[in-house]
């Protein structure tokens, strides 16, 4: 026999020969040619070591090492409980909440607060009206998330929806507490048939740089959506995209002391004052969207010399069944407090609810340093405006009004383009009178 078959055979047998000593049993193990005794405590204490780890990991799964939880396996007495355990649980490095699986009709009697200041997460929503008695916050680098929709008008929403109780009264239904925050695909409704006050639908509390993109914001008893800054223009560089602010007791986006955000692709549709209120906010840019039905101005500018609404870019708008002016700048306010703005291939059309005769399209008190061109006016018989553009007095300054098509004043289009001895007015399609 060769001496590699001798060392097989030796190892087979000795697998199976256990020696027993005074205070063990050895038993022989044999891999690739080699044998090795193991006692009977190796093999526990290897046991051992392995159930040990297995209890580590569950223990770091209970404090909260796990990046993504499932909130619908948190305990609590409603949605909002076990969202609330959810989002506790994350690790201090941050992570999301899964709340897809509570689906349907869900409640939230206590609110609860996504992330903290040193711990961003994500709360993702699935199929879901989740209706609050409190205010639900969202922190620093966090998020609110839905199923992907295009904007919700009306009674038709996209999935998620985070509605006020009727009775709750809340000063704000979703409220931004910290930078950096996002909101996406997902509806906000404030109720307003069932609750009383001027509360807002989603407030953005002297917190920079917030995304709203795909957000529909309805039915707030108050304004809709609200940027607001205390004195160091904390709520600016905000972009809102693909936003719908609809049927909202006030304004359907108010901004105030808030500079530099950008709007783009939105509507504002159908609010109870002007569709979007511009208080002492400057370099505001909207393009491209819409602003319609709205029982105040489509755009309303104003402010304070300290704190004035100057240099806003408003481009490839449409204006529409707005029931008083469609643009209205008040320039002065104790002061120059609204100037220099960009009004550029815009269109505005005078719609079925604007009383004829009584309402300009734009309309400007007392500003100056406006660009007004490439624009188009358009209103039938019995809703016309007074005038196309209308800029007037005695502390306005020079303004530019050039290359704009005036068909809404009935009469000829006369009255189209009214300014000041400073205005300078070139290649209008329309009467031209100073």
């Amino acid at each position: 026999m060769s001496p590699p078959q001798a060392t097989a055979k030796l190892c087979a047998i000795s697998l199976l020969a256990r020696t027993c000593m005074a205070t063990a049993c050895m038993t022989t193990v044999c891999l690739a040619g080699i044998c090795v005794a193991q006692s009977g405590g190796q093999i526990k204490a290897q046991s051992s070591a392995r159930s040990e780890q297995r209890s580590k990991a569950k223990s770091r799964v209970q404090r909260g090492t796990e990046s993504v939880l499932h909130a619908e396996k948190f305990k609590g007495l409603d949605a909002g409980e076990k969202i609330t355990q959810c989002l506790a649980a994350l690790p201090e490095t941050g992570g999301v909440c899964d709340a897809r699986n509570l689906a349907g009709e869900q409640h939230s009697a206590n609110g609860f607060t996504v992330g903290s200041g040193s711990k961003p997460a994500q709360l993702v929503l699935g199929p879901t009206t989740l209706i609050v008695a409190k205010t639900i916050f969202v922190q620093a680098r966090s998020s609110i998330t839905g199923m992907p929709s295009a904007s919700g008008i009306a009674g038709y929403q996209g999935a998620s929806v985070i509605k006020a109780n009727a009775g709750a009264n809340l000063a704000a239904v979703v409220q931004v507490e910290g930078t950096h925050a996002v909101l996406q695909d997902m509806t906000v409704d404030g109720n307003k048939a069932k609750n009383s006050g001027q509360g807002i639908g989603l407030l953005v509390n002297r917190q920079g740089r917030a995304d709203l993109t795909r957000v529909t914001v309805q039915n707030a008893p108050g304004d809709g959506i609200v940027f607001v800054s205390g004195s160091k223009q904390e709520s600016c560089c905000a972009k809102l995209m693909n936003v719908m602010a609809i049927e909202n007791g006030q304004s359907g986006l108010h901004i105030e002391n808030s500079n530099d955000l950008f709007i783009s692709m939105s509507e504002f549709e159908n609010n109870g004052a002007s569709g979007v209120d511009l208080d002492g906010a400057s370099g505001i840019r909207i393009e491209h969207s819409d602003f319609g039905g709205n029982h105040g101005d489509g755009l309303s500018l104003h402010g304070t010399p300290d704190i004035p609404a100057n240099h806003g870019i408003f481009v490839g708008n449409q204006f529409g069944n707005n029931y008083r002016a469609d643009v209205n700048i008040a320039g002065t306010n104790g002061g120059q407090a609204s100037v220099g703005h960009m009004i550029s291939s815009n269109e505005f059309l005078g719609g079925i609810y604007r009383d004829g005769g009584k309402y300009d399209a734009i309309h400007i008190v007392d500003s100056g340093y406006n660009v007004i061109a490439g624009n188009s006016f358009f209103a039938g018989a019995g809703h016309e405006f007074s005038s196309c553009v209308n800029i007037s007095g005695k502390r306005e300054k020079q303004d530019h009004v050039g290359n704009n098509i005036c068909l809404g004043t009935g009469s000829g289009s006369k009255n189209s383009f009214i300014g000041t001895a400073s205005t300078t007015f070139s290649g209008n399609q329309g009467e031209t009178r100073q």
